[in-house]
């Protein structure tokens, strides 16, 4: 892409995009949809529909590249790890010992390479703590908090996010796209009582699993975006 295109592809830059063709979604529709808010707007996928916007080959490329998804079956296979496990279960295991609740983690049927992932999520938090703070993520500013937080919100926007991709990529049926959509929807429902709560869930399973980046600093700005934008998804319809 040369600068050109560069310079033009910022200025048509927009927010909350919208399917130019009326979906008519329901409000459950819409606000299942947009559980995955975060990630529609840091890619720039339109916000009310079940089609992402992107093109079919931008989309196999990315969920090969990010998921290793390949075909049907590592698409079923990662929806699947999204709804049941994801990364929550690591968040799980260390937020004691982060919030010296427990003196130790639980390391039984983890492998090394479990055990080393999980030194690298406590790194990240601890690298990010100062930014959690700042932009109210973390209320009581302290690491103790860690401790009655949850990041299903983390695991639920993304299982929004590639499924609708894997829809695009023709790998699952419609049905079974809603399925899981309608399922992260009620996950996050149960889990959360607000958009607020929600989005605080997402940047600190964001900053574990990731570390305290530049581009944490641009999710952050989506999700204030997404909280307070008259235009924004989140403010046109309720969490629950």
């Amino acid at each position: 892409m040369n600068i050109f295109n560069m310079i033009s592809k910022f200025f048509d830059t927009k927010k909350y995009r919208k399917n130019p063709v009326p979906q008519n979604l329901s409000a459950e529709q819409f606000t299942a949809i947009n559980i995955g808010a975060i990630n529609s707007e840091q890619i720039e996928y339109f916000c009310d529909s079940l089609s992402t916007g992107s093109s079919v080959t931008d989309i196999k490329d990315n969920l090969s590249s990010y998921y290793g998804i390949e075909d049907r079956e590592t698409a079923l296979e990662t929806l699947e790890w999204l709804f049941i496990s994801g990364h929550r279960v690591y968040f799980d295991l260390i937020k004691g010992a982060l919030s010296d609740r427990e003196t130790q983690i639980d390391r039984s049927g983890l492998d090394e390479d479990d055990i080393a992932r999980m030194q690298e999520y406590i790194s990240n938090l601890r690298e990010s703590f100062g930014n959690l703070i700042s932009y109210d993520f973390i209320k009581l500013k302290q690491m103790a908090e860690l401790y009655r937080q949850s990041i299903d919100a983390w695991d639920m926007g993304r299982l929004v996010l590639v499924t609708r991709c894997c829809f695009d990529a023709g790998y699952i049926s419609d049905e079974e796209a809603w399925r899981y959509i309608f399922n992260a929807r009620s996950l996050s429902q149960k889990v959360y009582t607000s958009w607020e709560e929600f989005a605080s869930g997402y940047v600190i399973g964001r900053a574990m699993c990731l570390g305290n980046t530049m581009s944490l600093t641009d999710i952050i700005g989506i999700v204030q975006g997404l909280l307070q934008d008259d235009a924004s998804p989140w403010i046109q319809c309720k969490f629950k």
